[in-house]
């Protein structure tokens, strides 16, 4: 082997052109390929700071009379899980929490996390500095302490180590600091900071069972797999079904817990899109070595007699076969090692170009995981690209190899037919690239043109979240957001500007029952269900929502005045079907609101998977919140406003920040932005394919035409002409690239039907856009046949003659 090895080594040096062009074709594919499967590593398999994250789960609840496939759990669940001692080894809840810093110069938001005391042991991470939450901190009362994500203390404190034991104020109130966590650490992925949530004895009431407000995550035991544990969570149903026999709400409302991978939990939406790029990638790393095979078949050619005198020598079918694929090894560790340099360039570029929603934190890095994979991908390729080689040098026969060479060293027809093969697949698998890539745009582009139910043009918006020590009664959360609102609506440019606590296409959502006055639920019927929102009376003109029916809120519904609701026109199609829904009450609790309008429906978390579910709205000033969204139109640039509202919230309060500044239009880029990257990218790879597959066919019918210079040279001489020379020549390449093309449509026919679910508005059986993919595959073809075509009809009858 060693003495291969060094041949070989020899060997490629003296075709240093051959060995760079195929080093750097097979960097190509495996650092594409190594650059994506890092985001999946990172994402999917082993996120960053999580220990064993395949242990750790996710713990949701389903209400399948109300469409709601996962949603949060209560405080009565996850005790119930945190109980299960037999099948997890820790369990933890959490909730979102808004902080006002004000030791800066300017006030500023830390988006906080409250988590029950063994957060981090469910996560199996440990703080860089201090300690984590004892037992006796997660109590209504003793929660004055924090842990700081690493992000954080470098930020505000400088990365001060000093700061472990030290008391900041949050909120207008003292909290010590007693851990810093490590920087990988960032669950959930936005914390800047995590406190004790020091749930209070009664959260843990029955009561409470379908109130829920929380995440829930669970570590499971060593030796438990993860179906036995969803199974046992399952199982938590029927056992509270027989604990209370009275309450028929469990069955009612289809209601239920699950478990799901948390990694899955937090990355799922992104598996299919990531795992289809990485599909995308490994069909290029096949063109790649079908052009190198097809490299190395030609290369053979000019190396028959050498194989001959070797096989004549005494050498057997397996020394030649080990000798070529000891050179086809040698090539993919040289390609392994560039592809992990170009790996490592393009994971830092994936990661410039991806949007925030996408890598949100996460690290992603060449960890060993992802080294793993490039080595088995640099072996596998090496066998793959160089079997093709070997099994022809193993059929080589002696006398007729000798007699070949000495003739006139040119290629069999077995191995030019072997080359025409590889061409044909390189030319499939491009198309069925070219053909996903042009059914991710055209919906990519239908999506775009889907209307989201207002107007985002010209609206800039921003996040408020009053600190509860010194705004707890309701007049005062009224107080300061009309008089906010008034500065804002006074600024240059505003036409309108309103409050509403869920904005669309913020991530934020609440749902809620509610009841519909002098109609009693049917048995079996769970009742009405919708999503709840508290809008300002401005809100509906700022966003520029249609009204269907009645009034919008006015100023005049405020506290003291008669308790009114809105609702959209799904939530009117769903409970009030053949009849007006104006003048009707429904309630929440025990307060009636009377209904004076419907509105059309907006979407609210994406352009994509909008369940269509009913909204209604009370009146904020009826009904005060101590946070909200904010909303202006401008007919000016909205962006431009960030600051100017800033100033008017500082004019209202000096130390209340505002946080999440953005323009709608910017919101609704950032749901599509992990499509259009993926739509980027996919795009990006089905080019590279369709260049690789190019330069393939007219290698192919380049060395074809130098093969056949003499045969070019008697037919010109025996009087044709140049025009039947170049259909010829270009008829042969059409031939491979429609034969090519076939194959191509019929694996795209087949292979499309996967990716049908990611698509909107197009069928993944579009014949428009395979036609169109296969028209441009055969423009391209033509021109890579064209060039060496154009060439053999300008050959010179007399040298052809003497050609050698």
């Amino acid at each position: 082997m060693w003495s291969d090895l060094r041949f070989a080594f020899r060997t490629l040096l003296k075709s240093p052109a051959f060995a760079l062009t195929a080093i750097c074709a097979l960097a190509l594919g495996i650092g594409a390929n190594t650059a994506i499967f890092s985001i999946v590593n990172g994402l999917l398999l082993h996120p960053s700071g999580i220990q064993q994250p395949d242990r750790v789960a996710a713990i949701r609840v389903k209400y399948d009379k109300f469409n709601l496939k996962s949603i949060g759990v209560s405080v009565p669940d996850f005790a119930d899980v945190r109980d299960s001692r037999q099948i997890f080894s820790s369990a933890a809840a959490s909730d979102e929490q808004d902080f006002n810093y004000t030791g800066g110069e300017m006030p500023e938001r830390l988006l906080g996390a409250t988590v029950s005391w063994q957060w981090f042991r469910v996560f199996g991470a440990a703080p860089e500095l201090g300690r984590e939450f004892r037992p006796e901190e997660d109590q209504k009362g003793a929660n004055q302490v924090l842990i700081l994500s690493h992000g954080t203390w470098k930020r505000l404190f400088g990365g001060d180590r000093a700061i472990v034991g030290k008391k900041i104020e949050l909120n207008q109130q003292p909290y010590k600091v007693i851990g810093v966590m490590p920087p990988d650490f960032r669950w959930p992925q936005e914390a800047d900071l995590w406190v004790p949530l020091g749930l209070a004895p009664a959260a843990y009431s029955a009561d409470n069972r379908f109130n829920e407000n929380y995440f829930g995550a669970a570590r499971i035991r060593d030796g438990i797999s993860f179906a036995r544990a969803d199974a046992f969570v399952e199982l938590l149903k029927e056992r509270l079904i027989r604990a209370y026999p009275q309450n028929k709400y469990f069955k009612d409302s289809g209601w239920g817990m699950f478990a799901v991978p948390m990694a899955e939990f937090m990355f799922g939406d992104l598996k299919a899109p990531l795992i289809i790029l990485l599909g995308a990638v490994g069909f290029v790393l096949l063109i790649a070595c079908s052009n190198i095979a097809g490299l190395m078949l030609a290369r053979a050619s000019g190396r028959s007699r050498e194989l001959a005198i070797r096989s004549a020598l005494g050498a057997g079918p397996w020394r030649l076969i080990r000798q070529t694929l000891t050179e086809s090894l040698l090539l993919a560790f040289a390609g392994t090692v560039l592809g992990i340099a170009a790996a490592y360039g393009g994971v830092r570029a994936l990661i410039a170009l991806a949007p925030e929603s996408l890598v949100n934190g996460q690290s992603i890095h060449l960890d060993f995981y992802v080294l793993l994979f490039t080595c088995a991908a640099g072996i596998l390729s090496g066998v793959l690209f160089g079997i093709a080689p070997a099994w022809q040098s193993s059929r080589n026969r002696s006398y007729e190899a000798l007699k070949e060479g000495g003739r006139s060293g040119t290629a069999s027809r077995e191995r030019q037919q072997l080359r025409a093969g590889l061409v044909i697949g390189e030319v499939s698998l491009a198309l069925v690239l070219l053909v996903g890539a042009g059914l991710f745009l055209k919906s990519l582009s239908r999506l775009q043109q889907v209307s989201t139910g207002f107007q985002t043009k010209g609206v800039m918006t921003a996040a408020l979240a009053l600190p509860a020590s010194q705004y707890k009664e309701a007049p005062q959360q009224a107080q300061f957001f009309r008089e906010a609102i008034g500065k804002i609506s006074n600024l240059p440019g505003v036409s309108s500007a309103g409050v509403i606590t869920c904005l669309p296409f913020s991530g934020c959502n609440s749902t809620a029952s509610f009841s519909i006055e002098g109609r009693t639920p049917r048995p079996g019927d769970p009742g009405p269900w919708g999503a709840v929102r508290y809008v300002t009376a401005e809100y509906f003109p700022a966003m520029r929502i249609p009204l269907r029916q009645g009034r919008y809120f006015t100023d005049a519904d405020r506290q003291g005045s008669e308790p009114v609701a809105l609702i959209d026109e799904n939530l009117a199609r769903q409970y009030w079907p053949n009849e007006t829904p104006i003048g009707k009450k429904i309630g929440r609790g025990r307060a009636w609101s009377r209904i004076v309008g419907v509105v059309a429906h907006v979407k609210q978390y994406g352009l994509v998977g909008d369940s269509g579910q009913g909204v209604y709205y009370f009146p904020f000033y009826q009904q005060p919140r101590n946070f909200g969204f904010l909303a202006m139109r401008t007919a000016a640039d909205p962006g431009s406003l960030a600051s100017a509202i800033q100033r008017a919230v500082r004019e209202v309060d000096p130390n209340q920040p505002v946080h999440d500044l953005k323009t709608m239009d910017e919101r609704l880029a950032s749901s599509l932005g992990p499509r259009r990257f993926a739509v980027t990218l996919l795009g990006l790879f089905a080019g590279i394919a369709l260049l690789m597959a190019a330069i393939g066919l007219y290698g192919v019918i380049s060395y074809g035409v130098s093969q056949r210079t003499q045969e070019i040279g008697i037919r010109m001489a025996l009087g044709a002409r140049r025009g039947q020379v170049l259909k010829l020549i270009v008829g042969q390449g059409l031939r491979l690239a429609g034969m090519g093309a076939g194959i191509g449509l019929v694996a795209s026919f087949l292979l499309t039907r996967l990716i049908a679910s990611q698509l909107v508005g197009v069928s993944a059986f579009d014949p428009l856009t395979f036609t169109e993919m296969a028209v441009f595959m055969a423009l391209v073809a033509l021109l890579a046949a064209y060039l060496p075509a154009r060439r053999a009809a300008k050959v010179d009858p007399m040298e052809a003659l003497r050609h050698e």
